[in-house]
């Protein structure tokens, strides 16, 4: 059944495709890994536009609410759609590089780990030290990309896989294509 849709997707209409990944995409947003991100990003909208309140400017201060929260939705988005396209690009641009260093990357790695475990013992004071920003959010827009950078980070475990088949058809379907 797989090969079946694989094969429907990679020679069959790009819309279908579309529609399909579009599909994929709406799944797994309704996963249980990020139904819990959405209840932040809902108090965060909610704390930009703030209440509504009555009076002679209400229609004028519904306008500008609105307004606000498309903004803001929308650099939410685009936070988390770098989030994506950063991941893309690092497994499909840049595993490449990591294929052909991974005896130094080892060793690298390794010497991290025996600093960590002197770290973890005791011996570098340095990093030990415990650092806390006390930053008090004010609300602005500007905080959307940010917060919509963090939920993709959170989303990539739930969307990493379909993404990664998505990029895979996409990019294999490319490579057939140029052949």
């Amino acid at each position: 059944m797989t090969s079946g849709l694989t094969d429907t997707i990679v020679t069959g209409p790009f819309i279908l495709a579309a529609l399909l990944s579009l599909a994929a995409g709406a799944v797994s947003f309704a996963s249980p890994c990020v139904v819990p991100l959405v209840p932040g990003y809902l108090s965060y909208l909610a704390g930009l536009v703030g209440s509504e309140s009555g009076g002679p400017e209400s229609a004028d201060r519904t306008t500008v609410t609105r307004t606000k929260a498309v903004r803001a939705t929308a650099l939410f988005v685009l936070g988390f759609t770098v989030v994506f396209l950063a991941q893309s690009w690092l497994v499909l641009g840049v595993s490449h590089a990591l294929l052909t260093n991974s005896n130094l990357l080892t060793r690298i790695g390794g010497a991290i780990t025996i600093v960590m475990g002197f770290v973890m013992l005791g011996f570098v004071k340095p990093l030990q030290r415990e650092v806390r920003l006390h930053h008090r959010p004010t609300g602005r827009i500007l905080g959307a990309p940010l917060l919509g950078a963090v939920f993709g980070l959170g989303w990539v475990l739930c969307i990493g896989p379909t993404l990664l088949g998505v990029l895979s058809l996409s990019w294999s379907t490319e490579l057939n294509g140029d052949s």
